[in-house]
């Protein structure tokens, strides 16, 4: 089985779904991970950040994508 490693932390569940999305559709396989009690506490992801992950072969690829898609915002 593959390492799974963080590509990115943000403040929020929204804005990790949509990074997770758009890796998805160059055909990454992430998963969001957060510590918010199943989301009934989403302001803990404030605080504690939601994390975006894949497996460890991804990493590089998947940060580049994310890196470029902000910068064309």
């Amino acid at each position: 089985m593959s390492k799974l490693e963080v590509i990115k932390v943000f403040a929020s569940r929204i804005e990790a779904e949509l990074a997770r999305g758009y890796l998805e559709t160059m055909e990454i396989k992430t998963r969001v991970v957060s510590d918010d009690a199943d989301q009934l506490y989403p302001s803990l992801g404030v605080v504690r950040g939601v994390k975006l992950i894949t497996a460890e072969k991804n990493l590089e690829q998947a940060r580049a994508l994310l890196d470029s898609k902000e910068e064309s915002l």
